[in-house]
């Protein structure tokens, strides 16, 4: 399911950076939710208790000050940060609920929640006679009343009174005629949440993030070149390691590149007793050939010399397999692939043997070692002649950047489930094999080759029975 590897990706890499990013994610959010509630449990209940203090202070100190320079009074003991307003409040103004006002802050959802909150703690811990309102917008305001001087109200409510409707009067009397407005801006007493403070979230969050890709490349390139040397030792071509990263993944590359030398003096070891032992056989089976040749019971001839035969062969095909896991001496050069094997089955067909081109050979260059390659072609002939029927029918064909190169005989052929196995050094199948002589090294030496040249070899059944060998190699760029 898509959903599923989107949550919870395949590779390593992606799980690290997933695993990291929701870590960082989840603290975030557990860390803003204890900021929140300290914020609303302590850090809000000690602004609001400074915050009436200060006005319950400044309601007792203004009696003392003369009507006509109360503002000025206000502003200069607050630093120039309070305001007292002895016109209207504006009309975004919104009174508490509980004060059994006009408006309530509860039916405006602009205001947000923690200044309805702190407008409500306000009023509450204001005496009854206080009236708290509360605006919002880029700068919210809070507005306490503060009662005026006797004579101040009477001469504002009779300059108001010709300009106010019966029904303004009747409505806010109380609060244009005989109340002040203390404005107290709350950008810093409650701050919203800015431009400058979600940017630089989002780009501490982006920090991260980059942080937790660099930890997840650095945790999963060993691994990624761990596995890359791996692939290229199941192609053929091993290559050690440099171990890097963390002590775990440095132990694993020393532990590959101790597997390669291990691999690789085995693998001498086995070419050297190869090598030498069809050698050090040659001498004694030509001995054996001069005294089989000076025996004069004809019976016995024939049956020392198939026996002999037998033995020489298999002494060829040791030869073959050692020249042909020797895939680092290629020499690779440009090749006309067509031509090449035109000539070959001509080559056959001199020595009466029946070996047929199937179908128009297209033309096609290739990257190969021409003496590898016609190894390549013999083992695939002499297979099909030995272990199947002839005629042997060698077909060409291309298709986008790679060619297959397929012989096809009409014996009996190979079960699907022991074709794999019929690629593997030694392999001796019963019902691919008529006769003796056979060390089963033949489409082992044919892999190797072609795997040394970029290739693959595939075993199918052919169109009209039998066994077809699939050689399939890249085209030259």
């Amino acid at each position: 399911m898509k959903w599923l590897t989107f949550v919870w990706p395949r590779s390593l890499r992606a799980r690290l950076l997933w695993l990291v990013l929701g870590s960082v994610l989840l603290a975030q959010a557990l860390t803003l939710y204890a900021i929140a509630l300290h914020q609303h449990s302590q850090a809000q209940t000690a602004a609001v208790n400074l915050l009436v203090t200060s006005i319950r202070t400044l309601q007792a100190a203004i009696e003392t000050v003369e009507p006509g320079g109360r503002a000025q009074w206000v502003e200069q003991v607050s630093q120039g940060q309070w305001r007292l307003l002895t016109q209207d409040l504006p009309g975004q103004a919104r009174f508490q609920s509980d004060r059994g006002l006009e408006s309530r802050t509860a039916d405006d959802p602009g205001l947000r929640r923690s200044l309805r909150m702190l407008a409500r703690e306000v009023n509450r811990s204001l005496s009854r006679d206080a009236r708290v309102a509360v605006t919002a917008g880029e700068q919210p305001y809070l507005y306490v009343s503060i009662p005026r001087a006797q004579q101040d109200a009477k001469a504002v409510g009779e300059m108001s009174a010709p300009r106010a409707s019966r029904a303004d009067r009747a409505r806010s009397g109380r609060s244009r005629a005989s109340v002040d407005w203390l404005q107290i801006p709350l950008d810093r007493v409650d701050p919203p949440l800015t431009q400058a403070t979600l940017i630089g979230w989002l780009a501490s969050l982006g920090a991260l993030l980059l942080v937790a890709a660099w930890f997840s490349w650095h945790i999963t390139r060993p691994m990624t070149a761990l596995l890359r040397a791996t692939e290229g030792l199941a192609a053929g071509h091993p290559e050690p390691v440099k171990p890097s990263g963390p002590v775990e993944t440095r132990r694993l590359g020393e532990g590959f590149n101790a597997m390669l030398a291990s691999l690789a003096q085995a693998e001498n070891t086995q070419r050297t007793l190869l090598a030498g032992l069809p050698h050090d056989l040659k001498g004694p089976l030509s001995r054996m050939s001069l005294r089989i040749e000076m025996t004069d019971d004809p019976e016995l001839k024939a049956g020392l010399k198939r026996d002999l035969d037998d033995m020489q062969r298999m002494v060829e095909q040791f030869l073959a397999y050692i020249r042909g896991q020797d895939t680092g001496s290629l020499a690779l050069a440009p090749l006309r692939l067509d031509t090449w094997l035109d000539d070959q089955v001509q080559d056959r067909q001199r020595l009466r043997q029946q070996v047929n081109v199937s179908g128009s050979l297209e033309p096609v260059n290739v990257m190969a070692d021409t003496d590898a390659l016609d190894r390549v072609l013999a083992n695939l002939i002499d297979n099909a002649f030995e272990h199947g029927r002839p005629p042997v029918e060698i077909s060409l064909h291309k298709q986008g950047q790679w060619v297959t190169l397929s012989v096809q005989d009409h014996g009996e052929g190979i079960e699907p489930a022991d074709r794999q196995r019929a690629l593997e050094p030694f392999a001796r199948l019963d019902q691919a094999r008529t006769r003796t002589g056979n060390a089963g090294l033949g489409l082992n030496v044919v892999q190797s080759i072609v795997i040394a040249h970029g290739g693959r070899v595939v075993l199918e059944t052919g169109n009209k029975g039998g066994l077809r060998v699939d050689v399939t190699l890249p085209v030259a760029r």
